[in-house]
């Protein structure tokens, strides 16, 4: 007995119908139904993963203990020890738990965006990871072991002596990776905004002075210390994100045709620009005449007439 194979329009047709079935409208419940089952997946992720690292919990506390070069801590808590490895869990959980988050996010938001969108979103979370993981790389091995070295030998002498809490370090260096994974993020910031409003290389080259300016004060902010080379080494990868930046947009921009709105804006600001000639060609023939008032009733209470200007043109 043959079985008949569906004709591949009917296929197509089939699949296209289920399509736009899962993203027909639904009701404000399924909504929170969808978003309550996705918030599941996540805490899930999260809990799945802490239990991972509570499993390795001191090869993670040594990782951790590593940029401050031998430095003792303590807590001043009997609580303190297990605040300690609960932080460490959660915030482990909730950072290999991010590829979860960012599935589950698009996820929910899907039907609202188009097939260009989801491309762009998909790229540019890829990419944002990528740099995120480089740039807490090097906040860990270059910028914070530099960092705690000065904070933490800088202002001692024989009777002070740092003496630092280890929930303290913890939340130190998570800001300080954190900034770290948020400054490598310059290049996709500038992509996402020249894909609302088209940039032009020459205008970021003339914002370049206040990149570096910004560069240097944040190198600042992270690594206080009056070592140029320091500074240097923590401002120059901010620097050079943001001359890649350019050299993406250059690349990005050649070529582009531009798209409906631009080509409004142009032709609106090309009739501004006409109209305000228009009216400077015209200032020069208007002047002002002072003409006295006959009008009693409008005279003020000092008796004196109140000037009135208006325009005549001059033949």
């Amino acid at each position: 007995m043959k079985i008949k194979k569906k004709p591949a329009a009917a296929h197509r047709r089939t699949r296209s119908h289920r399509v736009s079935e899962a993203h027909a409208p639904q009701p404000f419940v399924e909504h929170l139904h969808e978003l309550r089952r996705r918030i599941y997946y996540v805490a899930a992720s999260v809990l799945i993963w802490g239990s991972a690292v509570y499993a390795i919990q001191q090869h993670v506390v040594n990782a951790l203990l590593r940029p401050s070069h031998g430095q003792h801590f303590i807590y001043t808590s009997p609580g303190g020890g297990i605040d300690f490895l609960f932080r460490i869990c959660v915030y482990a959980g909730l950072i290999l738990s991010t590829p979860v988050i960012v599935y589950n996010l698009l996820g929910f938001i899907e039907p609202l965006m188009s097939r260009t969108s989801r491309r762009f979103i998909i790229w540019s979370s890829l990419t944002c990871a990528v740099l995120a993981l480089s740039g807490v790389a090097f906040g860990y091995f270059i910028g914070l072991p530099a960092a705690l070295h000065f904070l933490l030998h800088q202002f001692t002498t024989v009777q002070i002596k740092p003496l630092v809490t280890i929930q303290s370090y913890l939340s130190f260096v998570i800001a300080y990776m954190l900034g770290s994974a948020l400054l490598f993020q310059l290049p996709i910031i500038i992509i996402s905004i020249n894909r609302i409003k088209p940039l032009k290389p020459s205008s970021l080259f003339h914002y370049e002075r206040w990149v570096i300016l910004a560069a240097f004060v944040l190198a600042g902010l992270m690594n206080p210390t009056p070592n140029l080379l320091s500074q240097l080494i923590v401002a120059g990868p901010f620097i050079l994100a943001y001359q890649f930046s350019i050299l993406l947009i250059a690349i990005i921009n050649r070529g582009r045709k531009p798209t409906v709105a631009e080509h409004l804006r142009e032709q609106d600001a090309a009739n501004q620009a006409r109209r305000q000639a228009i009216f400077s060609e015209a200032q020069p023939l208007l002047k002002p005449s002072v003409m006295p008032h006959n009008n009693q009733a409008e005279r003020p209470l000092n008796g004196r007439p109140k000037p009135a200007t208006k325009f005549q043109f001059v033949q």
